[in-house]
């Protein structure tokens, strides 16, 4: 499961990179709402190298877990901006899909990691440790 977590992690990552910079390049928004997606593709990216110890998964859930909280927002976000305006849902239906996705698939990667890390030996936990 971890092995399926780290793939999903780094293919999400990329594509993470990719869409923020397509998405905002030549108007870009206010610092805190691209930087954050950095900040997600950076910890994911890091976790990944981190988790080829079996027993260090629990890096990738968090770095999944901050994800997942962030897209949360996003989509929730987008959405109640929609049903407080006038703005056909046909503008905003590619974006709020793509994080709806993103949403969709940084809880698969948190399932997988969670998974991963109660299927982790003890033994082979404290060797990591001590």
């Amino acid at each position: 499961m971890l092995r399926i977590s780290r793939y999903i992690a780094t293919f999400f990552a990329l594509c993470l990179a990719v869409g923020e910079t397509a998405l905002n390049w030549g108007h870009w928004q206010f610092w805190p709402l691209w930087v954050v997606d950095y900040a997600i593709v950076v910890w994911l990216l890091v976790a990944v190298w981190l988790a080829r110890r079996p027993s260090a998964g629990h890096h990738l859930a968090t770095a999944w877990a901050f994800a997942a909280g962030v897209f949360y927002i996003a989509l929730f976000g987008g959405l109640d901006d929609l049903r407080r305006t006038s703005q056909p849902i046909s503008e905003s239906a590619v974006l709020l899909s793509l994080i709806g996705s993103m949403l969709v698939l940084s809880l698969i990667g948190l399932g997988c990691s969670i998974i991963a890390s109660w299927k982790t030996p003890e033994k082979e936990r404290q060797m990591d440790v001590g």
